[in-house]
């Protein structure tokens, strides 16, 4: 089975089949054969070892929509190892992976440079940059900000070069004034652990972080809490008002939003315009009998490219071609759009630069 490719280019944004399982994603295209059928024993048995050497501990037959986005992002890179690629790009490859993962694909990183490959590593995460960059190249606006020898490298150099400006002046403490048990979850139950109950309050005007590993459960109860698994049990509490949430719409009428962690999967439709999905959620407010007004459409859309500062030639543009963060200011736009009382956000700077964590950051301070 040939295996040996020149480059390998392993993509910010997940470019998997969740209805292959793992060795058949590992090998998609390239699949050991017998006769005219695949080798399955032959195909599990290879898919294994680069399983091992990013100590992704699945079985090989597991199907991919069983598994979490870190998990998915590793069983990608078990792919471009099974090349032998001689230059590996590397787009944002910890993006969603936790740090014992990230220090174990560091250290391949370094294993594969020893070994004659040549690896482009990109990332928003500067600290893994100075950790495995012989080389730094900066890009601003898709030119070419600035160069760094090995010696040079540093995160308030690598900043600087990024966003052209300090970035210190974007945070500012907050004087938002709070009301206690605003927002109230209680024995909250998820798919991830049926058993376990989940109970939390959140004030008006606070943003209440939640932390936990890779299977955790954080982005279930974020999408129990939306509506997204029924079934579950518990009660949500907004004010002195029960909401019933038995699906996305009743959380949606009440005023409870998600930024979800996959932002292509299940935030964006990409092949879409910037405004049809900032409106994509309450299209009826723009309809009349039964024909969507685009002109009050773009009216919306307008209003949030400006305030979100959305950089994108129009309203128009198809979001699959814009940034990580630009698409994530789109997701923002959407549910900013219908007055939100709640927001839930997922891992919402996955994947972005350093200069749009900020402004998001700033953005988020500025609804508390």
């Amino acid at each position: 089975m040939p295996n040996d490719s020149a480059s390998r280019f392993i993509h910010q944004e997940l470019n998997v089949l969740d209805n292959l399982d793992v060795a058949g994603n590992v090998f998609l295209g390239r699949e050991p054969r017998r006769g005219w059928m695949i080798d399955q024993t032959r195909i599990h048995a290879e898919a294994e070892p680069f399983l091992k050497r990013l100590g992704l501990d699945v079985p090989t037959r597991t199907p991919l929509a069983r598994l979490s986005i870190a998990q998915q992002q590793l069983v990608e890179i078990a792919k471009a190892l099974s090349l032998n690629a001689r230059l590996i790009i590397m787009d944002e490859p910890t993006s969603s992976l936790t740090l014992a993962e990230t220090e174990r694909l560091l250290k391949l990183v370094c294993e594969l440079s020893e070994q004659g490959v040549s690896v482009i590593y990109i990332s928003h995460r500067l600290g893994e940059v100075e950790h495995c960059a012989d080389r730094v190249v900066v890009l601003r606006d898709g030119k070419n900000a600035g160069e760094l020898k090995h010696d040079e490298i540093s995160h308030d150099k690598i900043v600087s070069l990024m966003v052209g400006r300090d970035i210190k002046g974007f945070y500012a403490a907050s004087h938002a004034t709070k009301t206690p048990g605003y927002f109230r979850a209680r024995r909250v139950r998820t798919r991830a652990y049926p058993g376990q109950q989940v109970s939390f309050d959140a004030a008006r005007g606070e943003i209440l972080g939640m932390a936990g590993l890779v299977g955790a459960g954080r982005s279930e109860l974020a999408e129990a809490i939306f509506g997204v698994d029924e079934g579950f049990g518990g009660e949500v509490f907004i004010g002195n008002d029960m909401v019933h949430i038995a699906g996305c719409n009743d959380a949606i009428r009440h005023g409870i939003y998600l930024i979800p962690e996959d932002r292509r999967g299940t935030g964006l439709v990409t092949l879409m315009g910037v405004r049809e999905n900032i409106t994509l959620a309450s299209a009826s407010r723009y309809a009349r009998f039964g024909l969507l007004r685009k002109r009050d459409e773009t009216s919306v859309a307008e209003t949030q490219k400006a305030e979100l500062a959305i950089k994108t030639p129009t309203v128009e543009t198809v979001v699959a071609t814009l940034s990580g963060g630009n698409q994530q200011k789109v997701v923002l736009g959407k549910w900013l759009s219908m007055q939100p009382r709640v927001i839930v956000f997922d891992e919402p700077t996955r994947g972005i630069d350093v200069g749009a964590k900020a402004e998001i950051y700033r953005l988020m301070r500025g609804w508390r």
